[in-house]
């Protein structure tokens, strides 16, 4: 019989367990020591798996990383909840899903990992390759709920441009709050916030008057 735990009311298999243990070993030790100073043989004594069943598990550093980065993607884009939100025409639950990008982290370490991996992926082209198609993904969603605001052929520049916008001012963000960990970040949030919020409100009214105008 395949041991088991239970989490979250479903059962993982013993190799999910192990693989877990491995990742939360290695998001501490690239937070701590950086990816670059972590080697496998740290993320092995750390997780407590055996180096070679590591090997078995992760072929490479590198695929810690995208697990990692997947993990902590998926949890933070909310893909199921915006989408949902999209499909019953909920705009409210859709600003606020934009707006969280606007946000400081509620862990100061996720910031950290974060622009942990953002440097490895200037000098590590498998790393870089990995937050690439994070940053797709993540644009991709924001297109789309910025295409249920303001919908329309004749407005995909702008969306895509406001799109860029938004993601800039979070890694802006991201990076102000790593130089000046103790400087207050309210008055900052609000005004970026308002600042999408008015291109948002701008880019949803000339929507609203091309529908006016085609009909």
């Amino acid at each position: 019989m395949i041991e088991s735990e239970i989490c979250c009311g479903a059962p993982k298999n013993r190799t999910a367990v192990r693989r877990e243990r491995v990742i939360d070993a290695a998001r501490k030790l690239f937070i701590e020591n950086g990816f670059h100073a972590t080697g496998i043989a740290q993320i092995a004594k750390e997780s407590g798996v055996a180096v070679g069943q590591l090997y078995r598990d992760f072929s490479a550093k590198e695929d810690i990383v995208a697990a990692i980065v997947n993990t902590d993607c998926r949890t933070f884009m909310a893909a199921d909840s915006l989408r949902l939100a999209i499909d019953e025409g909920n705009e409210v639950q859709v600003r606020d899903w934009i707006r969280q990008f606007v946000q400081p982290e509620d862990e100061p370490d996720d910031g950290r990992l974060f622009a942990e991996i953002i440097a490895e992926s200037g000098r590590n082209e498998r790393i870089a390759a990995i937050f690439d198609s994070t940053h797709h993904d993540v644009r991709t969603l924001m297109l789309a709920a910025l295409d249920m605001l303001a919908p329309g052929a004749a407005l995909s520049e702008r969306r895509s441009a406001l799109a860029d916008v938004i993601l800039t001012m979070s890694l802006g963000l991201l990076h102000h709050q790593l130089v000046r960990p103790r400087a207050p970040l309210t008055a900052l949030v609000h005004a970026m916030t308002a600042i999408v919020d008015r291109d948002i409100d701008a880019i949803s009214r000339e929507a609203q008057a091309l529908t006016l105008a085609d009909a």
